[in-house]
This record gives C-alpha cells, structure tokens and sequence, in this order.
C-alpha cells in the first residue's frame, strides 16, 4: 500500500541539522548518533501561517454558461478516490456529478506540501482541503485570527484501516515498557496521533518517550533496523507487516507489529475542509461537495476500474491500475451511513471524541497553549451531511466500518498466548478480603477509581474494533511464604484456590463491563493466575490487580 505520507513527507525536513515543518513546527532538542549523521530529537512548536485573503472564486464555461470553479489541493494518497470519481478526472468537465447537479465545477491540483496547502486556502485560493481530523485543533489555532478561513470540517474522505501503525522491538513486552525509548517517526507530524493515542491509554507523557523524525521513509527504514536503540517506529505499508515478517525484503529479526489501524479502525480520519466564507456565501456548493463525495463512493463500489485509471492518469503511475488499486489497500471510503456515525456526537470514537482528544495531546506537548479549551461544534458544520440523508438518495446503506471484529475466529482461536497483544496495562482493581466482587455504586474513593478504570478500558475497547479484551486476575503474593512452610500439598491446594479467586474476579471484572458498560461479551476471556508472575516480588500487594490485554485475531 502506498500512504499520503510519502508524499507528505518529502515536504518535511529531516531532523538532522535544522527543524521541518507539517501542521507543526518541529525543532530539535539533544540529537542522538546512529552510526552516521548525527539526528535531532523533535520538540514542536506551533506553526503560524501568514497571508490570509478572501475567497478567489474563479469562473469556467463548459457550454451552458459560466459556473464557478472550486480547487482542492491533493497529495499521494487512495482516499481521495471518491472525489476523483465523482469528478470524472480532475479537470472541470460536463460529465462531472457537481457540475451536472449542483451547477459548479472541481479542479483537483497535485500539491504534496502540507504548507503550500495552508497558504493556499488562507489566502483563498484553494476552496477544500484535506486533514486528519485529529490535526484539527492545531488548524484552528493557526488559523483563527481570520474568521473567514475558520476550518470547518464538512465531509469525510476515509478512514485508514490498516496501512499504518507502530512497529517495536521484542524487547517491549509491555506497552508501559515504551516509557523513556526511543520512537522513530515517519508520518506527517513528529508526533503523530496514532502515538499519542497509544501512549495516553498506558499513561506516558508524549515527552516521556524520545521521539526522531526522519521524514525520508526508506532512510527510516534504514536506520531502525540498523540501530537497536530504537525500541518502536511508527510507519506504514509495506514496513508495516514487512519488518517482522521472516523472508520480507523489509524484514527486522527480533521485531513485531505493536498496532496498526486496522486494529483502530477508526482513529485515523482523513477528513474534508473547508472555509466558513465558502459555507457563509456559498453553501450549496459545500453541500453539493459532500453529496459529491458519497456519489463517488457508490460509483467506485460500482466501476471500480474506471476511478483506478483517474488515479493512474492524475498520479503518473508507472504500475498503472495495477498500482492504483494497491493504493486503495489498508483505506476505507465511507458512505452515508458511515459517515452519519463519524459525525455523530454521542460516537466514542468519532469527529467530536477525536478532535476534544487530540486537543488535549497537543496541550501535552506544549504546541497549543495550557488554557486552550477549543469547542468542536466550531469546526464541524454537519449541514451537507444532514441535506444529503433528507435526500434519501443513500438510504438503508450498511454500516461496513462496524463488522470489523471477526467473532468467528475470536470465538475458535485455540492458543490465545500466540495472538498479538496490541495494547496491555497492569491495573489495580479494589476488592476486599475474601471477596470476589464489589458494590458498583459504593461511594468508596477506592470503588469509584474501580469504575473509572472500567470505563475507560470499555472505551478503549470501542476504538480497537478487531481485538478481544483479556481480563488476567492476580492475587496478592501477602501469604505465598506462610503456605510454603506450611508444606508442599498445603502450598498445592492454597496455590489452585489462588487460581480460582483470581479467575472469578477477573469473571466478576467481565460481568460489570458487559452489564454496566454493554461491552459484548463474546469479546471479554478471562484467566486466573493466582501468585503466579507477581509484579512487585518486594510489595505483595502490588500484586493485587487485573491485568488487562487487547489482543488482536487479524
């Protein structure tokens, strides 16, 4: 598969002497030697964009009078092919669904320079851009000195679903192990969200890992697998399921595949954008934009061939369709349906839930300011989505992006321990002695962590649509040496009950997510391990605790 990011990233400087740019700055702090160049570790900084302008609507006659012409600026990148195929090419033409039915025309203009993109639809001359809609509050920040060119997001392009993800070293066991190592990227950002997803839901601080960024994929490549200081690398097709595959071409020993966006089939959005004087002067063309975009979805289901060869022609393929339709591997295009849900305020992972905590992760790091409390409502303008459901024309569509956990193979796996754990996490739930549950609506301080703890494991459970929820119960390791002593076959019976009691918390654990969070069950296993593997040998009651593993059958 081919990602936007490899054109994206020709755009950014690598960090070996001076900073790059992307929706962010980045500079270096402290530099780290990898057998050659010396390269920076990344610290962002915010970008600021210069020359707003107002709208620059120019005409074009096609044979029945002169209608106004919008320009989208495009990098490498499969997700846009329903654009291209509601289009018909890139070029205004007669045939194109916008200018047929909403009476205005489409040039689609290669630009693979995220800044060059900005410039272009501050100063008015681009009318739509694309986005990740997790880079959304760093648009706004840039761009709300000028209320014309207020982002909004109006449409959705795509959701990656599967191209990329993080690779790390086998040495990371756990993923709290990441705290403190080095993590290469390669995406459009130093940090990119997919990171800073991960690390939140094991609670490491974004700067609490070493981040380099080397923009040049195959030099990436080269030095990952050249330097085992680097535990993890954040990348894409084909690295992505090449390293840690024996007889690849980009295979790594001794490496495997952490996450990938299938396993969160829904976090990474490439969303739609554009400006709110377009919205405010201009709403039916934004409107027949959305609508253009979820026809071009239907007729890509249709004729697929036909939009590969638009690809082709726009992008100079060499491979020809071939390599077109390699680029729509790993990418999901939405429709109504679909896109119904993203927009969906009460959705735990859609536009609203990604926008709030992407907002949060660049506080983090320090590119928005402390105080910064951005409303989402402000950049997501629904309208065109709403118009387009009252047309009926894309009624009772399925909902593909949901059926993306595979129950069957889920249900019939026999060697749970060879399955790939995605995201792990030891956490301790309160139980008293001799006790096997708790009351849910206690007002004890130590109940109520418990239930926020279980609240957000449901919800991570919700963004990793592929994976099973592990619930491992452990004991308190308190009297293990009192039953030693007390001989092997008393030691035996008091290990076994160990066994049980911890195997029936983990059940009660799974009981409370499914009754009290609607977690399906069918995705929950248990296990109990007793005293067996304590955490903390020299704190006995580190050990009272529920670790939690996600594991994945893809």
């Amino acid at each position: 598969m081919m990602n936007k990011n490899v054109g994206i990233g020709l755009v950014l400087l690598a960090l070996i002497i001076g900073g790059g740019l992307g929706w962010y700055y980045f500079q270096g702090s402290g530099e780290l030697r990898l057998g050659g160049p010396a390269y920076e570790f990344a610290t962002p900084q915010p970008v600021r964009v210069a020359g707003f302008g107002g709208l620059v609507l120019e005409q074009v006659d096609l044979g029945d009078g002169p209608v106004p012409v919008v320009v989208v600026p495009l990098d490498f990148w499969g997700g846009y092919a329903a654009l291209f195929a509601a289009n018909g090419g890139s070029e205004p033409n007669k045939d194109s669904y916008f200018y047929r039915n909403h009476k205005f025309a489409v040039r689609i203009v290669r630009e693979d320079q995220n800044l060059r993109q900005l410039e272009g639809f501050a100063a008015g001359r681009y009318h739509f851009i694309w986005s990740g809609m997790d880079t959304l509050p760093l648009l706004y920040e840039s761009l709300r000195a000028d209320r014309r060119v207020l982002p909004q997001v109006v449409g959705l392009f795509d959701w990656s679903l599967g191209g990329d993800g993080i690779v790390v070293r086998q040495s990371i066991q756990k993923s709290a192990d990441l705290k403190g190592k080095i993590v290469l990227t390669s995406m459009v950002n130093a940090y990119p969200f997919m990171l800073l997803w991960y690390l939140a839901q094991v609670d490491i601080n974004p700067l609490d890992v070493k981040v380099v960024h080397i923009d040049d994929v195959q030099k990436a490549f080269d030095v990952f697998k050249t330097n085992k200081e680097i535990a993890a690398w954040v990348t894409w097709e084909p690295y992505l399921s090449g390293i840690p595959q024996t007889g690849s071409e980009h295979h790594v020993p001794d490496t495997r595949m952490l996450i990938n966006s299938r396993d969160a089939s829904q976090l990474i959005a490439d969303v739609l954008v554009t400006r709110a004087d377009l919205i405010r002067e201009q709403p039916q063309i934004v409107k027949g934009m959305v609508a253009g975009l979820l026809h071009g979805e239907q007729l890509l289901r249709e004729n697929p061939a036909a939009v590969y060869q638009i690809l082709a022609r726009f992008y100079q393929l060499s491979g020809g369709v071939t390599e077109a339709r390699e680029m729509l591997a790993g990418i999901h295009i939405p429709n109504l349906t679909e896109v119904q849900m993203f927009f969906n305020p009460d959705n735990s992972v859609g536009a609203q839930k990604i926008f709030y905590m992407a907002q949060e992760y660049y506080k983090l790091l320090g590119v928005l300011p402390a105080d910064a409390s951005f409303d989402a409502d402000r950049v997501i303008w629904r309208e065109g989505v709403e118009e387009a459901q009252r047309s009926g024309r894309w009624a009772n569509q399925p909902n593909r992006i949901l059926s993306t956990f595979n129950r069957q193979t889920a249900l019939g796996i026999g060697d749970l321990e060879s399955q790939r754990v995605i995201l792990s996490n030891d956490i301790k739930l309160y139980f008293e002695a001799q006790r096997i549950d708790f009351d849910l609506n206690s007002e004890r301080t130590e109940i109520k962590e418990n239930m926020r703890l279980l609240a957000r494991i449901a919800e991570q459970l919700k963004v990793l649509g592929t994976a099973s929820l592990k619930l491992i119960g452990h004991l308190d390791t308190g009297r293990v040496e009192e039953f030693r002593q007390k001989g092997p076959q008393a030691f035996v019976e008091a290990s076994s009950q160990a066994k049980l009691i911890s195997k029936r918390r983990a059940e009660f654990v799974k009981k409370v997510l499914v009754e009290r969070f609607g977690v399906e069950k069918d995705r929950i296993i248990t296990e109990g391990r007793g005293w067996d593997q304590p955490l903390d040998a020299n704190d006995p009651a580190a050990n009272r605790r529920v670790e939690v593993q996600f594991v994945s059958f893809e």
